[in-house]
């Protein structure tokens, strides 16, 4: 049922589902890169070291969704927005909000 906790670390299906969501978006951004040859993409990714990892994931998920990339937007030799290894989680980037 929608909204009730999961088994996997009491996530909620609604969350599972974002996560999936935004990992296919990231990772259907650089297979079009990928399969239209651009020059400008890293050899390296590491996105794929949190896609459809829910554990390498910040929690609650939909609430820092928005501070995480949200396609494949790497340039140059070693330009991977995705930090690299470490057993930690994604951090998202806190971005300050203008004071109205």
């Amino acid at each position: 049922r929608e909204g009730e906790e999961s088994r996997q670390g009491g996530m909620t299906g609604t969350e599972l589902l974002a996560i999936c969501r935004w990992s296919v978006t990231v990772f259907a951004s650089r297979l079009v890169r990928v399969a239209a040859g651009d020059a400008n993409l890293p050899l390296t990714c590491h996105a794929c070291t949190y896609l459809f990892r829910p554990s390498r994931l910040p929690t609650p998920f939909q609430s820092a969704e928005r501070f995480l990339p949200q396609a494949c937007n790497c340039t140059g030799v070693v330009g991977c927005k995705f930090p690299g290894g470490g057993p930690g989680r994604l951090q998202p980037c806190p971005v300050e909000v203008e004071a109205h």
